[in-house]
């Protein structure tokens, strides 16, 4: 019997925190094949660790906390003393493993496997493609938190508090049922969207927006963007061929990543913006024009709606005053 087969049938409560949440998630932890295994507490299925990858990196009273990636930016903290020695032993186990036998033969098929791939790299949407049908939403989420915190540290956040009361009100009203994390940047390029759906806001188009619905076209065009997947897109593509490659391979990103300002709008983009806006009873114009200006034709219905509108926006636009 091997470590793992002993404690196959653990499970416990922990408590999971992901990337861009600021509460934790209440879990059920459970073993697989060298694998910690998190579902939701309907069974649901939510990701999977490797154990040899997951390291304790301290405690909270008698809990200890864990993460499987570097950065720590995905951690996991459990009580329980039984699953506590069982992921010591299982981890312990994996590391002290002997080689598997026929490993020349792993070697030779490794050496084929990057043949076939230096192959497909000489068609890059091929590539591009699988990396990103391989690419999980949390490690997507991780990849955005990144993100975000570099642009943070070289660009500087907005939070004057005033504005970003108003901030939340204007999100509110754009998005009545579910809205997406705005985060405004000091920075002069252009808003777009991370893979993980935050939208990163510049000061220069919240400044230079002469209409609420100015700011909600340009908001609306990065919020689709990423619903249709625009963001993951693009920082796959901007590793190249070889890089995508190599993340298929290790599962991992390079580091500082690459900027995302400059994700073209496609014509699916525009229409799914202009149908929200639509659904509030607002008109689309403002965003026809903004389609227009990248060289993209929106038609418009003629529903006679008012524009978008926000009481508050100059309040908004102080939102990077000291």
């Amino acid at each position: 019997m091997t470590a793992i087969d002993k404690y196959i049938r653990l499970e416990a409560i922990g408590w999971w925190y992901e990337p861009g949440r600021q509460e934790a998630r209440e879990v059920i932890v459970s073993f697989g094949d060298a694998t910690l295994q998190l579902a939701d507490m309907k069974d649901v299925p939510l990701t999977h660790w490797a154990l040899r990858a997951t390291a304790r990196i301290g405690t909270r009273g008698t809990a200890v906390i864990y993460s499987a990636d570097p950065e720590h930016h995905e951690v996991l903290e459990i009580s329980d003393p039984d699953m506590i020695r069982a992921i010591s032993a299982v981890s312990s186990a994996l590391d002290h493993r002997p080689p598997p036998a026929g490993r020349k033969r792993w070697i030779w098929r490794g050496v084929a496997l990057l043949a076939a791939l230096a192959a497909l790299s000489q068609s890059p949407p091929l590539i591009y493609s699988m990396a990103g049908l391989i690419a999980p939403p949390a490690r997507m989420a991780t990849v955005s938190a990144r993100l975000q915190a570099e642009l943070i540290a070289e660009s500087g956040a907005c939070e004057g508090w005033q504005g970003m009361r108003a901030l939340a009100g204007f999100s509110d009203a754009l998005f009545p049922e579910m809205p997406p994390e705005i985060i405004v940047v000091n920075d002069d390029s252009r808003s777009f969207a991370l893979p993980a759906s935050t939208i990163l806001l510049s000061r220069q188009d919240i400044q230079r927006a002469a209409t609420p619905a100015e700011l909600a076209a340009i908001i609306l065009r990065a919020w689709a963007q990423s619903e249709n997947g625009a963001p993951k897109v693009a920082l796959i593509s901007s590793l190249g061929p070889i890089g995508a490659l190599r993340y298929m391979i290790t599962g991992t990103f390079p580091s500082p990543l690459p900027k995302l300002s400059n994700i073209k709008a496609t014509g699916e983009d525009y229409i799914l913006a202009r149908d929200h806006l639509i659904g509030l009873g607002a008109s689309a114009a403002t965003l026809q024009a903004m389609a227009k200006a990248d060289g993209i034709g929106l038609p418009v219905p003629q529903n006679g709606f008012p524009p978008f509108g926000f009481p508050d926006m100059e309040t908004l636009k102080n939102i990077c005053a000291e």
